[in-house]
């Protein structure tokens, strides 16, 4: 892991909750990368039924599509963002994201409680 910093910040050691955070982001990233590729695979899926059930899979190939793109890169951009301060706002609203999922809850919520812990907010300067 890269110790990124922006110009005015002290170069510290991160916090052990970044690794944490990132490697969230990278198992988020990755499912909605296969939601956004699934999304064709069910619209093609969808010319071998007749019906109702051919709308059905035709919309849900469309809802995978139009879900997974924005998300995928929305959980990608924090390997590339710079430490900065609303950059850890950022990383919080990621984190209150993969909440709305009770799959994620138990990865989530001990995310959340040591991100907002002050070493955290110190790392992103928002003392």
């Amino acid at each position: 892991m890269t110790n990124e910093t922006t110009p005015g910040m002290p170069e510290q050691t991160p916090p052990p909750v970044i690794g944490w955070f990132k490697g969230y982001t990278g198992v988020m990233t990755a499912i909605y990368v296969l939601c956004l590729l699934a999304g064709p695979l069910v619209m093609f899926a969808s010319t071998r039924v007749h019906g109702d059930e051919r709308a059905g899979l035709m919309i849900q190939g469309a809802v995978l599509m139009v879900i997974g793109l924005p998300l995928a890169i929305a959980f990608a951009l924090p390997f590339f963002l710079r430490r900065k301060r609303w950059v850890w706002v950022y990383n919080l609203v990621l984190i209150c994201i993969g909440m709305t999922s009770c799959c994620c809850l138990p990865a989530t919520i001990p995310l959340l409680i040591y991100w907002i812990k002050p070493e955290t907010k110190a790392w992103f300067n928002r003392t």
